[in-house]
């Protein structure tokens, strides 16, 4: 598959970019972003007002980018605990601590689920400014984390990796105007769509096959 190349490109001056459009601006992720607050882990489930979904790392589809609420860990906070770490759809979830050596911490997601929620511990909700989109977004971020460029912000400690939040916000990326991001989102979802559909199909016909 081939598509047309911008009129004229630009040296981006960061290596895993590479060139970039030549009216696309070069920054550093944080100018993306409002904050990026850690998640709370709350007390036990009490069948309570305060009871609500805790968003963990292993709600994160990696695949599809997004989180994944099947059947959501619920935990017990406070109306004051819930500051600034309830969910809207949209925000970005930054796994901070876990991985491993062959997943390393740094995964970001989409958390487009119309029901209020935290995160756990474990994971950043990361709010975005205005005309940043966020489907957008979650596709540079999973650009820099396929090229292992989380790994420079790294800590370990105590078998755990934990991600230096402002090391890595300070990694450059490419910023396209609002309108542009909006179209690269729509066009990777449609594309990646067919992807997982074509895949779902090629694992039915080889579950038949085993039959």
């Amino acid at each position: 598959m081939s598509f047309p190349r911008y009129p004229e490109c630009k040296d981006s001056g960061v290596e895993w970019l590479g060139e970039v459009p030549v009216h696309w601006c070069v920054d550093r992720l944080k100018a993306s972003i409002v904050s990026s607050k850690n998640g709370i882990w709350g007390d036990e489930s009490k069948g309570d007002e305060n009871d609500i979904p805790c968003v963990r790392v292993a709600d994160f589809d990696r695949q599809k980018l997004r989180v994944e609420l099947m059947e959501p860990t619920i935990r017990n906070l406070t109306s004051r605990e819930r500051e600034g770490r309830t969910l809207n759809k949209g925000d970005l979830l930054l796994e901070k601590s876990g991985g491993g050596e062959n997943q390393p911490v740094g995964c970001v997601v989409l958390y487009d689920d119309e029901r209020p929620a935290v995160c756990s511990n474990f994971v950043a909700r990361v709010q975005l400014k205005p005309g940043m989109v966020s489907s957008y977004w979650r596709y540079v971020h999973a650009a820099a984390y396929a090229v292992r460029l989380t790994t420079g912000s790294i800590n370990q400690t105590s078998g755990i990796q934990n991600l230096d939040q402002d090391r890595y916000y300070n990694e450059r990326a490419a910023f396209p105007p609002p309108e542009e991001q909006t179209a690269i989102a729509i066009f990777l979802d449609r594309e990646t769509a067919k992807i997982d559909a074509l895949v779902a199909e090629q694992e039915k016909l080889i579950a038949l096959l085993q039959e």
